[in-house]
């Protein structure tokens, strides 16, 4: 089976799901079974099917670096390699291989290729405890070497504040009552209608519960499998309040109601005019709902790089500038080589969980960019409206008088000015303010950036010289 691309595994053996361990600690950028949350940045990982079939990297999501061994000395996994690794003779080597457990699609043991061992949970103490660990050369019978795949690609991760409406119909969801009950009724035409403004809160394992602002309660499975907002019990085993949000459309969401594990639609009877009722089986253009987030406008502010996190790939030598001259007299002389170029840098801001759904953003935040192998440095800042992603170019002309000690008469100089080209994914983390459609504003501090930069650094001179 073909793993989906986006995953977060949990333990059979301590139910956690593994994290990326983001804190300054001894096992700082460790992979370890103590996250609570499947939607998180730390908890994501990106599958990346390998050039021999059945094989596969995982990348976490947070820094975009690939699981790999610690050293040649350890068999611990971090999120570490900048680069995927095919190699198998290499320690280095990045290769895993996925296989289901008793043919149970969802449960799976991961083996490191280059080590023969499959990876599993290390339960002894800390600060290694529950750490992800290439050891179990055999099957463990008490399941420490056990996942269970869940599949975060098709999840929409809802923002907090949200509205809906059904493609086919263009009326937003809206609290109504009806026969002195809280229906939800596709009925409002505008989506400024606070009637139709809902919030949704996520639990641990992915589902969601959403609230009717109008009515102030949690929608619920009814009697005849009708949605009513009339719950305030926020128990985690009280499936008649969780939905699952599985993402159609990059704006389009399908809710299945766990209570019955049917999609939630537009429908209507003799006395519910277009109501939202959980009694589609599978997802049609009834209970396909167009998400609309209920942000005026954004601001990404407190910009703070991580880089100790950053993953630095793509390097390569490249040549800058190219100049040459000659010494047209008999004696040697003193020449300069004029070089020209433009030195172009590129950045972006981006979120490795939060959809991006249309609202208008200001983003306040420095640059940063290699200047070496591995160090960066900070310079001035961009503010201004910013789409995520987008990629924000700066060039610079540079002009170089460089100067040839004694070059031998009748003799020509070409100098080459090289430079090593690469760029970097940083995770950040920020602060988000957001208007609502009701001019409150509400702030968050979020750790889900990922900032990309490319630039050229490392500027070294060669020259070439021939007689003429």
């Amino acid at each position: 089976m073909a793993l989906p691309k986006f995953i977060v595994l949990k333990s059979k053996f301590n139910n956690q799901y593994l994290r990326y361990v983001q804190e300054d600690s001894q096992v700082h950028s460790f992979l370890q079974f103590s996250g609570e949350n499947v939607v998180s940045a730390f908890t994501k990982l990106e599958v990346v099917p390998a050039q021999t079939e059945g094989l596969v990297h995982l990348k976490c999501s947070y820094n975009n670096r690939y699981l790999v061994r610690w050293s040649p000395n350890h068999w611990w996994l971090v999120g570490a390699a900048n680069e995927p690794e095919e190699d198998q003779s290499k320690w280095s080597c990045t290769l895993f291989k996925p296989s289901t457990v008793d043919n149970n699609q969802q449960t799976f043991r991961f083996l490191h290729v280059q080590l023969g061992h499959y990876a599993c949970l290390w339960r002894l103490a800390p600060p290694f405890g529950n750490c992800l660990l290439a050891e179990s050369a055999s099957i463990d019978k008490d399941f420490s070497d056990v996942c269970i795949v869940i599949d975060v690609e098709s999840l929409f991760v809802l923002p907090k504040y949200v509205g809906f409406k059904t493609e086919e119909h263009g009326k937003y969801l809206r609290g109504q009552t009806i026969e002195r009950k809280p229906y939800l009724q596709f009925e409002a035409s505008d989506i400024s209608d606070p009637a139709a403004c809902h919030e949704a809160s996520f639990i641990s394992d992915g589902s969601l519960r959403l609230k009717s602002n109008h009515f102030d309660k949690l929608w619920r499975l009814s009697s005849g499998s009708w949605i009513l907002a009339d719950a305030d019990d926020t128990s985690a085993s009280n499936e008649e309040t969780l939905f699952w949000p599985t993402k159609v459309h990059d704006d389009v969401v399908a809710l299945r109601k766990l209570g019955n594990n049917n999609y939630c639609k537009r429908f209507t009877d003799t006395i519910r005019l277009s109501c939202l009722r959980a009694v589609d089986t599978e997802i049609t253009k009834f209970s396909r709902l167009q998400v609309k987030e209920l942000v005026v406008s954004r601001k990404i502010s407190n910009v703070k790089f991580h880089t100790r996190d950053a993953r630095i790939y793509g390097k390569s030598v490249v040549p800058v500038a190219t100049g040459s001259t000659t010494n047209k007299n008999e004696q040697k002389t003193n020449v300069q080589v004029n070089l020209s170029y433009v030195d172009v840098k590129n950045s972006s801001w981006n979120s490795t969980s939060t959809i991006k759904l249309g609202v208008p953003i200001t983003i306040n935040s420095p640059f940063a960019f290699l200047v070496d192998e591995s160090a960066f440095e900070t310079i001035r800042e961009f503010e201004g409206s910013y789409k995520w992603g987008e990629i924000k170019e700066s060039t610079r002309e540079v002009e170089i008088a460089y100067i040839v000690d004694t070059l031998e008469g009748k003799s020509k100089v070409t100098v080459t000015l090289l430079g090593t080209r690469a760029s970097a994914d940083i995770p950040f983390s920020y602060t988000q303010h957001d208007i609502l459609m009701d001019g409150k504003t509400v702030t968050y501090n979020m750790d889900d950036g990922l900032y990309t930069c490319s630039a050229t650094f490392n500027l070294k001179y060669e020259t070439k010289i021939e007689k003429v």
